[in-house]
């Protein structure tokens, strides 16, 4: 049972994890972010159903908080650096499209990921988690050759989820939790009206969601595990405004429907010897579910011309892992992925210039004596070329005002995290 120090202490990580809440939005690159864990990193997050080896179970599979003892805090941060390099196949028709060489647009960030877990009695532990589980930022200047399609695209968010496991007997533990999510959204594109001026969309919401996670000890070296984190719909309601140019056409309130998808995953962790373990995972996330993004204006409650199409596609995302554990203090770490993209060459847009991806990971634990662990990962991913064709706007706002544009993208991402869980 957790005492009256313990309960100052949690208080102490829950008010850490406020700050997070107040900083993380202004982080987070990719769409789905899967750096919720430094320890998870360097296996390529194979296993993470499955594991529960530290704090970090909350987000993965709640149910895992019944194999951790004691009370724990623990803080993530990782940095992402992403590349989005464009090559360039065809012109763009408006002249004031014109730069296609030297095009990149991926932007680093820092994604933090922060636990508290209270270790209530055998049976029961309770937990929280601060997440950023969804995050997209591309930027463009203003005079690549896509700029009348995009500019910006950037999405923040953040998930808030209590959490409660409970241990039936000693073989099966069942969790789950509620989330409360935060999102934010800024699109950007130049109108090609006069010298071009450039038009924002921003919006936010807040939504609400589920999870349910179950863990299997089938043996005393291995266990199984199955999580699952619902939809969460989202309303977003803002402005789209073009500072330089107040036309009613391009100034008035806006909201625009979006819902993150659900994912579902399955973990295996089993120690083959004291020294090695073999880790698998395999995850479905619903991205079927983001088909179009279609703008009303709220002041005419009329569409705000086509919707943009994505028509995605659900996707599967496969890990295998191994640990090494080098000494009673160091472990090491390896893990394989891939990630299969979202994106069809016909609709796949600069903002999210998305396709399969391969990863390669290393990583470390070290235990730095009985309270404290550091973790660091390190993460390579290669993506395939990624098609894109965009010529919606080539007749607006009139015919031979407007532009299309041809090419690929050609992603990569590195990620180094580093994080420390504390137990009290």
């Amino acid at each position: 049972m957790i005492n009256i120090k313990g309960i100052k202490q949690i208080g102490i990580a829950l008010t850490a994890v406020a700050l997070l809440i107040a900083t993380a939005g202004a982080q987070g690159a990719g769409f789905q972010l899967k750096e919720q864990s430094s320890e998870g990193q360097g296996n390529s997050f194979a296993g993470q159903s499955a594991k529960a080896v530290d704090a970090s179970t909350i987000f993965f599979n709640p149910a895992g908080m019944t194999m951790i003892d004691g009370n724990h805090i623990q803080a993530n941060f990782s940095y992402i650096a992403p590349s989005a390099r464009y090559s360039h196949g065809a012109t763009a028709i408006n002249s004031l499209f014109s730069t296609n060489t030297g095009v990149d647009g991926g932007v680093s960030a820092i994604v933090p990921a922060a636990y508290a877990l209270w270790d209530y009695n055998q049976q029961i532990k309770l937990g929280i988690s601060v997440n950023a589980p969804f995050g997209l930022s591309t930027k463009y200047d203003r005079d690549w050759v896509g700029a009348q399609y995009n500019v910006l695209s950037e999405i923040k968010t953040i998930n808030i989820a209590p959490s409660v496991a409970y241990r039936v007997n000693h073989k099966l533990s069942l969790g789950g939790n509620i989330q409360f999510q935060k999102i934010e959204g800024t699109l950007t594109n130049i109108s090609p009206v006069g010298p071009g001026h450039l038009t924002r969309l921003k919006a936010d919401d807040t939504g609400f969601g589920y999870g349910l996670g179950f863990l299997y000890q089938y043996s005393d070296d291995g266990r199984i595990g199955f999580n699952y984190r619902s939809q969460i719909k989202h309303t977003l309601k803002g402005e789209v405004a073009t500072p330089t140019f107040p036309n009613p056409a391009l100034n008035f309130n806006a909201k625009a429907d979006v819902t993150m998808p659900a994912v579902a995953s399955a973990g295996v962790y089993h120690q083959v010897s004291d020294q090695w373990t073999l880790l698998a995972d395999v995850a479905w996330t619903d991205w079927s579910v983001f088909k179009e993004l279609q703008v009303v204006n709220t002041d005419t409650n009329t569409h705000v011309s086509n919707p943009t199409q994505y028509n995605w596609r659900d996707t599967i995302f496969i890990a295998l892992g191994v640990n090494y554990q080098h000494d009673d203090k160091l472990q090491l770490k390896f893990g394989v992925a891939y990630d299969q993209g979202t994106a069809n060459d016909q609709d796949r847009t600069a903002g999210i210039p998305d396709a399969t991806r391969y990863w390669a990971s290393l990583g470390a634990s070290y235990q730095l004596n009985k309270q404290s662990t550091i973790n660091i990962g390190y993460s390579h991913i290669e993506a395939r070329s990624a098609k894109i064709f965009e010529n919606t706007k080539l007749s607006t706002p009139a015919a031979g005002l407007g532009s299309e544009y041809e090419g690929s993208f050609h992603p990569k991402v590195d990620i180094i995290s580093i994080g420390l869980d504390y137990q009290f």
